[in-house]
Order: structure tokens, then sequence, then C-alpha cells
């Protein structure tokens, strides 16, 4: 590694970086949980979407970038290069809804302790602030790179990626890409995403009034709520659930019940207690006073619940790129008499699109529920010996001193849509945080102020890599 070169990044990160912070901080300050239905034009996804791609634009032209947008759906800063050949990186503006159970407001940063906590911190707005300073090094240090830098900033990752589509539609694909929307150090391959929907036959003479768990798909809900036309002294709460359910009674003859489980991201299950399960047992513990319909939805809502790797229902499956398939039942609601529930499932290449919906569709026939697909996307890689692959590799170990190698995931990033691209960071080992910082899409999302300042680094030292490639 160049010792020169990494002395001046050094210096640079410890001269920028409270105005880093002061960034993030502002970009988590819009609540900007993309809304189509809100959309209108030039900003397609709802005014606090377009609040915060305006904010990042506006940190992009301070940096010293030219700015561009394509109608709203996606922003870019650009440093031009040598030549006009684009190495970018692409991170979101947009995040998922703050849910329940935070300790502080989920849209102002708090910093404690060495640690960023607020929506966003770690997906994606920290990181996407780090990829504009990281290509803003180039200008403060007088330098030009080879090829031009292009900052890509989308608005619409966590519900459909229409952002990216509309993008590559009218422009062209950078000719090497990262997107700092993961772990380190590479990502070079993500599963499958695969997500249906399951609805009850219309519900008669029911006790189940309202049901709400996750406030989108991809997320393992952290507090599930069901309000039923029961006393609430007519109901019984089984010992294995009772330190995790709360039972109120909101007025005479209706019965509120909160199960209190552990968020996360439904691609990580690891540690996580899904509350939809928890009043799905129990439901089933008080099944006496479901009508049929209801009954036999919860049933096959305990199949779908059971565990987060398809076991009970059929769809388990591993491969050794990679790895085991992740199932979440996350979302539910209850609309005219009708329960639907939302499944999130990641993957591998040992099976197939097809085969799930075979065997999840003849599962919710067994249990009298109707099943429709919402979304497919099949898995995707980027070989492992790919030149830019093993660059971003080399700064990892160099700067870490840990060995490194690519892995696959669960999550599905923008790197999918994308001929070649990868995820790179800037998350690394989680399993030592405190008590009171929380995972992504969970509360009190997190990120640790050293763990950036070590991503920036790489990822400034990684672009400059990447410009001495023949891409």
């Amino acid at each position: 590694m160049d010792a020169e070169l990494t002395a001046r990044v050094d210096a640079y990160i410890d001269e920028v970086w409270e105005d880093v912070v002061a960034d993030i901080a502002e970009l988590v300050s819009h609540p900007s949980v993309a809304d189509s239905a809100k959309g209108s034009e030039g900003a397609p996804f709802g005014p606090e979407v377009r609040g915060a791609l305006d904010c990042g634009l506006a940190i992009a032209r301070r940096l010293g970038y030219e700015t561009g947008e394509d109608a709203g759906y996606l922003g870019w800063g650009d440093i031009p290069g040598e030549q006009a050949t684009q190495v970018a990186t692409i991170a979101h503006v947009d995040v998922v809804p703050a849910g329940p159970g935070w300790a502080t407001d989920p849209f102002q940063v708090e910093r404690r302790e060495g640690w960023l906590i607020g929506r966003g911190v770690s997906d994606d707005k920290g990181p996407a602030v780090l990829s504009l300073y990281a290509g803003a090094f180039f200008p403060h240090e007088g330098i030009t790179p080879r090829y031009t830098f292009r900052a890509l900033l989308g608005c619409d990752e966590e519900v459909g990626m229409t952002d990216v589509h509309h993008y590559l539609a009218g422009h062209d694909a950078p000719a090497f890409l990262f997107t700092p929307d993961a772990s380190f150090p590479v990502c070079n391959a993500e599963k499958g995403c695969f997500n249906a929907r399951f609805s009850s036959a219309p519900i008669e003479d029911g006790v189940i009034r309202s049901w709400t768990a996750a406030e989108v798909s991809n997320a393992i809900p952290g507090e599930s709520i069901v309000e039923l036309a029961v006393d609430a002294d007519a109901l019984a709460v089984p010992a294995e659930l009772a330190d995790r359910l709360t039972v109120e009674a909101v007025r005479p003859g209706v019965a509120r019940i909160t199960a209190h489980g552990v968020g996360g991201h439904a691609s990580t299950p690891e540690g996580t207690v899904n509350a939809l399960k928890l009043v799905v047992s129990f439901l089933r513990a008080n099944s006496d006073l479901l009508a049929p319909t209801e009954r036999a939805f919860v049933e096959l809502l305990a199949v779908l619940s059971a565990d987060a790797y398809g076991e009970a229902s059929g769809v388990a499956t591993a491969s050794e790129a990679f790895g085991p398939l992740t199932s979440n039942a996350g979302k539910i609601v209850m609309a005219d008499g009708v329960i639907t529930l939302s499944l999130d499932i990641r993957y591998p290449d040992s099976t197939t699109s097809e085969e799930l919906e075979r065997r999840l569709g003849a599962l919710a026939a067994e249990h009298g529920a109707s099943f429709e697909v919402a979304s497919v996307k099949p898995p995707f890689s980027v070989s492992a010996d790919h030149p830019a692959v093993q660059a971003l590799l080399d700064v990892y170990r160099e700067v870490t001193g840990e060995p490194a190698e690519p892995f696959s995931m669960g999550g599905g990033t923008y790197a999918r849509n994308f001929p070649c691209a990868v995820s790179f960071g800037p998350e690394g080992d989680t399993s030592g945080f405190p008590e009171w910082v929380g995972p992504m899409h969970g509360a009190n999302e997190g990120a640790n102020e050293a763990e950036l300042r070590r991503a920036l680094k790489i990822y400034i030292l990684a672009l400059a890599r990447l410009m001495e490639l023949d891409l």
C-alpha cells in the first residue's frame, strides 16, 4: 500500500469527520419512507424521499460534485475523470418505516459512546454520505481520477428498486460499481428474492378485529398487535409466552394482545424473535374462541412462522455458494374480513421460484387460503476472480490486516441490477453491539463511528485502486 497516499487519506478523514457526522444527521432527519401513492412529478416516491434526495445532492455539490438527477427517481454526483468511463457507487436515501420500540426519536441522530443511533445510519444514509466523501477525496487533493467517478443516490431500494430500473432505461451502466449496503469484505453473490401473499377466506362471525406486525415484508417484526372481540379475562396466556405478551382490555368485549419480539432484517434472522409467531402461538392456545376460517388460517400461519428457514413449510434448502434459504412471515394486515400475510423468502441456487410457488401454493390450498406470488428476483453473482473484486479484497486486507474472501448473502441490494457490481461493506462484526444498539431495519438502528471511519478509508483507497485497473 502506498504509504504517502494512506497518510493523505488519514489526514483527510481527520479533517472532514465532524462534517461527515453532521451530514449523516441531516440526511437522517428526513423520514424518507418511499410511498409511490404520495408521488408526483419530480418526486415519484413522495415528498419525504424527495427531500432526502435534495439533501444528498446538496451535500454532493458542497463537496465539489457535478450533480444531476433522473426525474426524482435517482440522483448522482460526478467527479469528472480523464475518461468518461465510469466507476460508481450506489447508496439509497429511502428507509424502512421506523416501527415501534425506539428509545429515541428515530429521525434525530443520537451520538452516544462512539455510536450513531437513528433510522438509516447503517442502512443506508450513513454509507451514502461515506460514498460522497470517498469520491470527494479526489478534488480535495487536487487529483483527477483516471475514470469518472459517479456517486448514485437511489430513492426506492427498500420497496422495489424501480428507481434503478428507470435510470438504466436511459443511462449506460458503469464499468464497475459497488454499493455500500451490506457487510465487509465483498459480497459477490445474492440469493434470489421471492415474495408471496397468503390470504384467508372471508371470515364470518370471527373474533379477530385487527392484526398488525411489520410494516414491510423484509422486516422481522419486533412487535405484533392483535385485537379480539373477546373479554380480556377470557383469554389464556401460556406460561412460555408470559414474558413477551401483554393482554389489556380495550373495553368490555374487546381485548388487545401485544407481542414483544426482537426485530431485524428478513435475510438475517439469527438472534431475532418474530413477534408474529408469538401472536400465532397465543391464538392457537385460545383456538376454541376462533371461528373455523380464522382457525384454519392461524394453523397455516403456524407453519409459515414456525422457523426462519422454511423447514416446516417444506421449502428448506441450501447450496455451498449461497448458503441456506431464509423465510420470514412478516407483514400482516386485516381488511374487509380477510387476513393477508406477506412472506419474504431469500433462496439459493439449489431451488427455483417455480418450485417455491408449487410447494407454497399447495400449502395454502391445504388450509383453505389463497396464494399469489408478488415478486421474484433470481439469484445473482459476479465472479470472485474479477480484477475489480480482487482489488476490493486486497484493499480490505491491507487496511484491516484480516483475511478476506468473497461471500454470498440473502439481502437484496442494488448490485443485482447492474452487469458488473458487488456490495462492499460498511458493516463488520455486529456481535459486540451494546444492548441499546439495534440492527438495520430494527428499532434503535446503530452504526459504530470507528467502523464508519475505517469504512471511509477503505472506500477511498478502493476507488484509488480501481482507477488503476483496465476496465
